[in-house]
């Protein structure tokens, strides 16, 4: 078969669970005797529209189709974010050329719905996993942009603070106006100006279209998958058909990891490994261990630091006022195991609703204890007292208290995690049912 699999970012330029899936899968299928190509979008940093186009390259043995483009130089930005017509445009050439028999969708941010209704377009299966939340929620997180937790959409203009906040999209009028009023403006000015309206208007009806649009692409997909039953509920919650859309967990890396060992241990290491992003809570373990300074514990973190933002350089405050923790920059995939190995605890203190995260399948893999947020997939991933401690999410003083009187023992091997050969085996075999009934 010829397997075509689209995802928002990809290896290298991007270091990430869905990039490190995407590329196993790729890797699997390639090696099953199928051929194989992953396209995935970069965003570019040019005003040019002559610089936009597809670049071909491969990253070890799978070629890769970049498509490069820059969002703001749309003519809908906010429609764009989620069904991007350019994206369609540039893609079409390779999908008809390549004709794939069947195409993987792991991740639809980026390429946006417009890949997917280009695929129906051209009458070629699709495969769509729900990574995590985008389809529902436009910063993917199910976190607003005040910090709060969502469950989705309560209207059709319940996104526009985040995605004025993400993207700038509708201007600061779109929070001094009510919702109602909002609504009835964008659909008597879409009868007005006879679809061509002025720029704010144009960004408030694309937002109200939002989930209703996505919904409809998610559902003609040949198959849907979920990764956990918890996601599968929330996407059923915001209006999704329970019937369409399967439970398939993915699967680990599970080359290089060993298990836990913890000889003579004179200092408790804790790790976090993920991105250095508020929603990951990095910031939980810093404020959680400044409260006890006596603690004998070092804490490393995993993740890129590069640059600088708001965020990060508070991060980089708060870890130069504590010389027990020590920012560890990024690893390369295939040294989980190594990273791993020097911890006696992975702490993931996340503040969303986490989806089936590899690494904390890769700590339970090795029997590594784990502390983590109760929220999401972690409180069932966990199970508190037994492979780890679960605590409340965004809880410094507990966390503080959790980590102070930690005293970690190796667990015994998590046999039931799945491995990513099986989980590959089991798309494959979805793949070839898919193609094998057209």
């Amino acid at each position: 078969m010829k397997i075509t699999y689209l995802t928002h970012q990809y290896l290298p330029r991007h270091v990430g669970g869905t990039e490190v899936y995407t590329h196993g899968l790729a890797v699997r299928a390639q090696r099953a005797g199928n051929s194989v190509r992953v396209i995935t979008y970069v965003e570019s940093p040019s005003l040019d529209a002559n610089d936009y186009g597809t670049v071909v390259t491969e990253y070890q043995g799978i070629p890769v189709i970049e498509v490069h483009y820059n969002l703001s130089r749309a003519a809908d930005p906010a429609r764009a974010e989620y069904d991007n017509p350019h994206v369609a445009d540039l893609l079409t050439n390779e999908l008809e050329t390549n004709q794939p028999d069947i195409v993987h969708a792991v991740h639809g941010m980026k390429l946006s719905a417009a890949a997917l209704q280009l695929c129906y377009d051209l009458g070629i299966p699709v495969v769509l996993t729900l990574a995590d939340y985008w389809f529902i929620c436009p910063r993917h997180t199910l976190l607003r942009w005040n910090h709060q937790l969502c469950e989705g959409a309560a209207h059709d203009l319940d996104c526009a603070d985040c995605l004025h906040d993400m993207h700038g999209f509708a201007g600061s009028k779109a929070r001094a106006l009510p919702a109602p009023v909002l609504r009835a403006a964008s659909s008597l000015g879409a009868a007005l100006f006879d679809g061509h309206l002025p720029r704010f208007w144009r960004a408030i009806s694309a937002i109200r279209q939002r989930n209703s649009h996505l919904r409809r692409i998610v559902e003609r997909a040949d198959r849907v998958i979920a990764l956990s039953a918890f996601q599968k509920e929330m996407f059923v919650r915001n209006g999704y058909a329970r019937e369409k859309i399967q439970v398939l967990t993915h699967g680990l890396e599970t080359a290089g990891l060993k298990p836990a060992c913890f000889d003579g241990v004179e200092e408790l290491i804790i790790v976090f490994i993920g991105s250095l992003v508020y929603h990951k809570g990095p910031h939980i373990l810093l404020k959680a261990l400044a409260l006890h300074p006596s603690c004998k514990v070092r804490l490393l973190l995993y993740g890129d630091a590069s640059g600088s933002n708001p965020y990060i350089d508070s991060l980089k405050k708060l870890i130069a006022a504590d010389d027990r923790v020590k920012l560890m920059g990024e690893f390369p995939i295939d040294e989980m195991g190594r990273v791993l190995e020097t911890a006696h605890a992975l702490a993931m203190p996340a503040l969303w609703f986490e989806n089936e995260p590899l690494v904390i399948k890769a700590a339970r893999y090795i029997g590594l204890p784990v502390m983590a947020s109760d929220i999401g997939t972690l409180a069932t991933s966990i199970r508190d007292g037994v492979n780890g401690w679960l605590l409340p999410a965004g809880d410094v003083k507990a966390w503080g208290e959790a980590i102070s009187s930690l005293t970690p023992a190796p667990l015994p091997m998590d046999v039931s995690i799945k491995s990513m050969d099986d989980n590959a085996r089991e798309l494959l075999a979805i793949y070839q049912e898919i193609h094998s009934n057209r």
